[in-house]
């Protein structure tokens, strides 16, 4: 069997991205300075927030998910307490929530948070939670001259180091 390794990174100074190997890995956990965790996987935790398999036709649901995510970063990061939202795999899920959380709370658009993300940290975001993210765009900067399939095709990039 195939033992995966912990996968972890700093994208601002309090908040990290991982995979689910590396939030069940003291180890990881201590070198890093993690004080919290959030949950994006279907293990168990004490924030769980599943948007997996939420139907794209209810945005404004997703964006419900968003504001609790957003509100345990903003306790741990106001606190100066450093958080690790992670996903199974850590490539898409937690990514995205991590982009979302960058343009509504620290107003950046889509792209600016993606390649602060990507330049960190390997991505692979699935075309669901792409969509979630430029509809996170449009409600944001309504009025904008960007076509969505210019963002889709950014955030289909996939190498994050080079």
């Amino acid at each position: 069997m195939l033992e995966l390794i912990p996968v972890i990174s700093r994208v601002t100074d309090y908040i990290y991205v991982g995979n689910l190997n590396a939030a069940y890995n003291g180890r990881t956990l201590c070198r890093n300075n993690i004080d919290s965790i959030i949950d994006m996987s279907s293990a168990w935790s004490r924030l769980k927030v599943d948007m997996g398999d939420m139907p794209d036709t209810r945005p404004a649901l997703k964006h419900c998910c968003f504001e609790d995510i957003n509100e345990c970063i903003n306790a741990s990061t106001e606190k100066r307490k450093r958080v690790l939202v992670h996903c199974r795999d850590g490539f898409s899920l937690a990514p995205m929530c991590i982009i979302q959380y960058l343009m509504v709370k620290q107003n950046m658009r889509l792209i600016a948070a993606y390649e602060l993300l990507r330049a960190k940290y390997p991505v692979n975001i699935k075309e669901c939670h792409q969509n979630v993210l430029v509809s996170l765009e449009r409600a944001l900067w309504p009025g904008g001259e960007v076509d969505p399939k210019c963002f889709k095709q950014a955030l289909s990039r996939k190498l994050a180091w080079t």
